[in-house]
Order: structure tokens, then sequence, then C-alpha cells
């Protein structure tokens, strides 16, 4: 059985098309855990009227806010499945989202499968028809990962419970921004292979005031200091990634000033581009072989400003 965790916070006007995408699944052998992360809207009480005559397995568990990461770490501890996959509440999956990822994952006996995903501005499922899969070994898909040339995102990925729980892998809470990444380094550093399917079947929808647009400065700030400790404890015990280890901390801060463009003054922007050194950022990431890293890294180094208004215009998610 699959356990498919959605954290939901403040998502009424969203969370039915994500739960009518997940129950149109090909394969019916999961069970839908809520996680009511202290949510102030009737997203819950929206949920449970439409779930309430349907044949389906289902629980919510309720707590106190605390983000994204405590509310999938809370899923986690709830799921009874062999597998799980973490869904946000206001995105969607093809019909055979779960069915290929679980066949995938079985088949080429990994520990995870994770799948193509597209940006979208409508809240509904992607059309794919792409059979293409290939497996990764552990050094593939860190340099695949550190230089994006596959984007990869949590909610894209099926895990072996198991696997997750038996290598302590969950999210650091401390983290409220970008709480994705630490979390899949971790996951890379614990597996040796892992299987991709090219097929687009995760929607993610691109809204106004999500947990990834409403960051503020001080959760950008906090958020890097922490994933710096968080990624010099991970990689201390792998001295043999320590090319990679020294790219990913400047490659995130790149990726956190571009989102900081968008939702910061620039009396804001600048302190957190001081904080983060970013006139060093291009150095840092010398080799890695990324061309809008490089552009970027270019610009950052040049001047805050002309970043600032830069980042302010572009477009990376497609």
């Amino acid at each position: 059985m699959i356990s498919v965790v959605v954290p939901v916070y403040n998502v009424e006007k969203y969370i039915l098309p994500c739960i009518e995408s997940i129950l149109k699944q090909s394969c019916q052998d999961f069970e839908l855990i809520l996680v009511d992360d202290g949510s102030k809207d009737r997203s819950i009480p929206i949920a449970k009227e439409y779930l309430q005559d349907k044949n389906i397995s289902y629980r919510i568990v309720e707590k106190e806010n605390g983000g994204l990461a405590s509310a999938r770490n809370a899923g986690l501890k709830a799921a009874k499945g062999d597998y799980i996959s973490f869904i946000d509440a206001d995105d969607a999956i093809s019909a055979d989202f779960l069915e290929r990822l679980k066949d995938t994952l079985e088949k080429n006996d990994v520990d995870f499968s994770f799948c193509a995903f597209s940006f979208t501005k409508q809240q509904i499922p992607p059309q794919d028809s792409s059979v293409q899969v290939r497996l990764f070994s552990r050094e593939e898909l860190m340099e695949t990962f550190l230089k994006r040339t596959i984007a990869f995102v949590v909610p894209s990925m099926l895990f072996r419970k198991e696997f997750l729980l038996n290598n302590g892998l969950y999210f650091d809470e401390k983290i409220r921004f970008s709480e994705d990444q630490p979390f899949i380094w971790n996951v890379l550093l614990h597996q040796n292979r892992a299987v991709y399917l090219y097929r687009k079947m995760y929607g993610y929808y691109i809204r106004e005031n999500s947990i990834m647009t409403g960051s503020s400065y001080d959760k950008l700030l906090s958020s890097y200091q922490e994933y710096k400790e968080n990624i010099g404890r991970m990689f201390q015990s792998y001295p043999q990634y320590k090319e990679i280890a020294d790219r990913i901390l400047p490659r995130w801060k790149l990726g956190a000033l571009y989102s900081a463009a968008k939702l910061l003054d620039y009396s804001d922007y600048r302190k957190l581009y001081e904080i983060m050194e970013g006139r060093k950022i291009l150095s840092q990431i010398k080799g890695i072989g990324e061309r809008n890293a490089y552009l970027l890294g270019a610009v950052c180094s040049f001047s805050p400003r002309v970043l600032y208004e830069l980042c302010r215009r572009l477009n990376l998610n497609g």
C-alpha cells in the first residue's frame, strides 16, 4: 500500500482539485493522509465533506502549525503503507502517477523513483505520453541534481517508507524556505541507485501567496543559516564528494536570491545579499557546468541592484 501524505494549510481554494486527482488514480491501493498543519480556513471541513461518501481509506492528522517540513514529518510518522508519496495540496497528479512510480521502483529494485513535472498556471494534471526510463547511480544523480540537468522536487518522488525510516531521513523543520533540497541531498547520500521517468506526471501549480512565494526576509535568512549548517553536517562523513558539497550552498544561494528579489524590497534584499556574500558566488560555483547558474552568478558578482532588477523580471519556472 502507498501512503499519500498531503500537508494542509489554508488551501480551501485548492484542496478539492488535488484530492480529486488522487482519487482518480489507476492504482487504488493507497491511503490518504491529510495533515492539518493548524489551518485557519475551511480546508479540512471542505475535504471531510467531499470524502465522507467516497470509498477511500483516509485519515486526518491534526497538529499545531509548524510549516511544510513539520507536516510532512507528521505524515511520515503516521503512514501505514510500504511506500510514501508527499503531494502538495495545491497541485495535481496524473491518473497513472502512483502506479507508474511504484511499478518502476519495484521492477528496478530501488529505494525511490521519481518523475518529470511541469509548472502550471492551472491546477490540472499534466498530460504526457513519454515512456522513457533511466536508472541513475548515486554519483550521476548527485551531479544531475546539482546542475539541474533534470529538475525534480519531493512531490514528484515515491519512496520505500522503510528506506526513509531506517536511515532517519526526515525533513529539517528549521528550514522554512526550499525545504526539499536538504532532504533530497540526504536521500541521495543514502542510496546507490534510483530510477527516473521522463514522463511529466506531476503538475506544480504556481500561485500567489503559496508557502514559497509568501516567504519573508526572516524566513529566508534563518533557512540560509540552517541550510549552511545542515549541508556541513550532512557531508562530513562523505569527503569523496567534497567538490559537490562545496557547490551546493552557493547554488542554493543563487536560487534564494532569485526568489528573494520577487518577495522583498531592495533594502532587505541588499542585506540578505551581503549576509550571503553574493559577490563571491560566481567563484564558488566555478565548474558547476550550468548555464543559468553562471549567468546569474556573473550578474551577482557584478551588482546586487542589477541582480535584483533582473530577477524580478525573469521567470525561470518556464
